[in-house]
């Protein structure tokens, strides 16, 4: 009875990961995710002047369009 679920097991862990995608969507490869710069200057400014400490564990972030060069 162990060795079948031993062997289950083992099956399932080899064959899950074909599920898995390659992480790119139509809408991740027509843009680039950078960190919003102005945001981040912005609100650490602020901070500066009202003497609060801030600390980014996500920083805010924007998507940029990417620039088609194909047709050149």
């Amino acid at each position: 009875m162990k060795r079948q679920v031993f062997i289950v097991v083992a099956v399932c862990l080899m064959v899950l990961p074909a599920c898995a995608g390659n992480g790119r969507t139509q809408y991740a490869s027509d843009a680039r995710i950078v960190v919003d710069q102005q945001y981040v200057n912005e609100v650490n400014n602020v901070s500066r002047n009202t003497g609060v400490s801030v600390t980014w564990i996500n920083p805010p972030t924007k998507r940029i369009p990417l620039i088609d060069n194909s047709d050149d």
